[in-house]
């Protein structure tokens, strides 16, 4: 519910900076096409399954061994957007559609010469023994499109360097999804179903808020770049990922921005 109306404040916003726009008399251009495009890492931590283990005391009577375990998020990504400069171009209102792939990894860390490059997930257990699977390494790749909606501010006059402030919006669908299982021994490969059945399926959504500063070069009503970092990135649907639970992080991105003959 809060989600809703946060987004029909923004709406209302927009158009009411849209209908003050039309009483100004600026030559500047109002519309602009970008291409965006830029990567994004999440801070994780596994969901609480009780099937993995990062040591075992027994496997096959191979003894135990010592690991530490590591999770590894990121999210390359590319947007097509038609950007709104209202409010003498001050305030800058974009919208589009977004194409992302978000890569959770989880793995061993393998750092030092006391740690296995495996971790055990359970595969069965009596009174006496317990048996393990040793992995490398679960891959998910989930792939998004999206709705982003950025309004960006910049207090300076308009120049060749502008630096600017943003907050952003991503809402985002999942279309497709693979995942895969790295083990330590070839041979266990046809036990790759088993093991992805044990782990939970990512939601069909997930929302993220982002806080952001960058910089525009170029001249006014002329094509533009933007270089701009991510900080912070905050997931709002931590718990919408599968393998495991996504929080805050951030990243960069880079824009080429094309003035519009719209009047």
């Amino acid at each position: 519910m809060k989600r809703t109306a946060l987004i029909l404040l923004l709406c209302i916003n927009i158009i009411m900076l849209y209908s003050q726009d039309k009483n100004e008399n600026s030559r500047s251009n109002k519309f602009y096409f970008g291409i965006e495009t830029g990567v994004k890492m999440f801070d994780s931590q596994s969901h609480e399954y009780d099937f993995i283990r990062e040591e075992a005391a027994y496997y096959y009577g191979y003894g135990n061994g010592s690991a530490e375990m590591r999770w590894i998020s990121y999210s390359p990504f590319a947007s097509l957007k038609i950007e709104y400069r209202s409010l003498s171009d001050n305030f800058w209102i974009s919208t589009g559609v977004n194409y992302s792939s978000f890569h959770s990894i989880m793995g061993e860390s393998g750092s030092s010469a006391d740690q296995t490059d495996y971790f055990y997930v359970l595969k069965s257990q009596n009174d006496n023994d317990s048996y393990y699977y040793k992995i490398k390494e679960v891959q998910e790749i989930n792939h998004y499109v999206g709705v982003p909606l950025d309004i960006r501010y910049s207090p300076f006059k308009a120049r060749f360097f502008r630096l600017y402030f943003k907050l952003g919006f991503d809402f985002n669908f999942r279309v497709a999804s693979t995942q895969s299982v790295d083990f330590y021994e070839a041979q266990m490969n046809k036990y790759e179903d088993d093991i992805l059945d044990l782990f939970e399926e990512s939601n069909s959504f997930y929302a993220s808020t982002t806080f952001g500063v960058g910089i525009q070069l170029g001249k006014p009503n002329k094509p533009n770049i933007r270089i701009e970092a991510d900080i912070p990135s905050i997931m709002l649907t931590p718990n919408a990922f599968g393998l495991m639970t996504h929080n805050y992080g951030g990243g960069g991105r880079i824009s080429f921005v094309l003035p519009l003959n719209i009047k």
